[in-house]
C-alpha cells in the first residue's frame, strides 16, 4: 500500500494485490474490437429514466 503524508494526515495513494480484478488487457481500447459509436447508444439508454422523469415534471407526458 502506498501512503502520502501531508500536514499530519495519512492519505491512501494506491494499493496492489495479486487478487485484483483490474486487467490492463481489458481496459485498453487501442487495439481492441471496441466500437466507440456504441457508447452513444449506451449513454442514451442509461439516461432514459432521467429524461422521462424530467418530461413528467414538466407536464409533457
Amino acid at each position: 500500500m502506498k501512503l502520502k503524508l501531508y500536514k499530519g494526515n495519512i492519505i491512501p495513494a494506491g494499493t496492489t494485490s495479486p487478487y485484483s480484478l483490474y486487467s490492463e488487457n481489458l481496459v485498453t481500447f487501442g487495439e481492441s474490437d471496441y466500437d466507440q459509436a456504441q457508447a452513444a447508444g449506451f449513454i442514451n439508454l442509461w439516461g432514459l429514466p432521467t429524461k422521462v422523469q424530467a418530461l413528467r415534471e414538466q407536464g409533457k407526458l
